[in-house]
């Protein structure tokens, strides 16, 4: 063969051997035009976020927002199956963001829960506390109220004559016979203002003859605790006030029917404690609140007017109770200093009724009753005003 034709046979195979490799090229580059793009990795993260344990409690707990995210995945997909690749990743981006934000209400949902019925049993526990603290106020009232009636029984018991003693006791006795003559002075006046409209007539009338009776043994005693008595008149003194007691007590139930329990004082008390302003107690004349510093000379004061006020505020709330305006001093008093010592009764006096208080009486205690030492370096404590709510209903 001729180089020329050996030329010639060359190209020829070369010619045959690119037709071959065209003709198996082209299905290969047909299928790759055909094949799908990769899947989006954001994709990927969706599901698994999906299928996780936050999801589930956002689907429980913030169904609302567990929808958007769902539907955020749907949008991502269905991006993804129309070929927008971009799409589906911004997509399958914001759905992963949905779904965190759906665990985030989802956690402030059980948070609330959490608070909802923590504050549930707080209030619950308060209520039982309050139910508690009412029935320990209520035994405690009634164990006061049992105290005074063994006391009213006590000092109705016959008194066992009292022999002579020696000087330093019997003045004692004196100054026990002076306090016991002005709390029988009280529970008659107590007596007189509660009794009031009493009928004059049948049970009223009997009533009234022995506040009378009772006041007049008074009148009596203070004339045996004069200045000039020397011995002290203890036991006169113990069946006096006795006496003042019993027509008070007798009052007492006339007041009450006997199908209403007693309670009116424990109220009352209760309501002068909680108000933080007074100091209040309970004795056989009912309730009482002590004040100081009211007077200026015999007139009220400024502060005296403002806490006569409140007095009167607390009268007008409870006009079952009269009151009495017992005024103390801090030394044994002159006719000078009792004169004293009635104006500024009567000041008090005058003050209330002129808030509308009608029920009401002034005494003048002078130096019976002292709180402290009368003299002691306390002594001004002795000088004092005690505002006393008369109880009406059977102690």
């Amino acid at each position: 063969m001729t180089p020329r034709a050996q030329t010639v046979s060359h190209r020829s195979s070369w010619f045959v051997s690119a037709a071959r490799a065209a003709l198996l090229a082209a299905p290969l580059a047909l299928f790759a035009a055909c094949a799908p793009p990769p899947r989006p990795p954001v994709l990927g993260d969706v599901d698994a976020v999906r299928t996780g344990t936050a999801a589930l409690e956002a689907k429980e707990l913030a169904p609302a927002a567990y929808a958007h995210a769902e539907k955020l995945r749907g949008e991502a997909s269905a991006a993804y199956d129309a070929g927008d690749i971009a799409g589906a990743q911004i997509l399958g981006e914001q759905a992963l963001s949905a779904y965190a934000h759906a665990h985030a209400v989802a956690r402030i949902a059980r948070a609330d829960g959490i608070s909802e019925k923590a504050q549930a049993e707080l209030k619950a526990a308060q209520a039982e506390l309050a139910k508690i603290d009412a029935e320990n106020a209520r035994v405690g009232a009634e164990a006061d109220a049992l105290d005074l009636k063994i006391k009213v029984v006590r000092d109705a018991q016959p008194v066992t004559a009292s022999g002579i003693a020696d000087p330093d006791r019997e003045a004692a006795r004196m100054a026990s016979a002076r306090a016991l003559a002005l709390q029988a002075r009280i529970l008659c006046s107590a007596a007189r203002l509660l009794a009031g409209d009493t009928p004059a007539d049948g049970e009223g009338k009997k009533l009234g003859d022995q506040i009378t009776e009772a006041t007049a043994a008074v009148d009596k005693l203070d004339a045996a605790i004069g200045p000039t008595a020397k011995l002290a008149p203890i036991d006169q003194a113990s069946r006096t006030r006795a006496g003042c007691l019993s027509a008070l007590t007798l009052v007492r139930r006339q007041k009450t029917p006997v199908s209403v329990a007693s309670g009116a004082g424990d109220s009352l008390l209760t309501e002068l404690s909680a108000g933080g302003t007074w100091s209040p107690s309970r004795d056989d004349r009912g309730v009482f609140v002590t004040v100081r510093g009211v007077f200026s000379g015999d007139a009220l004061s400024t502060a005296g007017e403002t806490k006569v006020a409140e007095v009167a505020k607390i009268a007008a709330a409870h006009p079952s109770f009269p009151v009495a305006v017992v005024v103390h001093s801090d030394k044994a008093l002159s006719a000078k200093d009792e004169a004293s010592q009635k104006a500024r009764a009567d000041a008090i006096v005058a003050a209330l009724k002129k808030k509308g208080i009608s029920k009401i009486t002034g005494i003048v205690a002078g130096a019976a009753a002292p709180v402290v030492d009368p003299l002691g370096k306390d002594k001004s404590r002795n000088a004092r005003v005690e505002l006393v709510f008369i109880t009406p209903e059977t102690l």
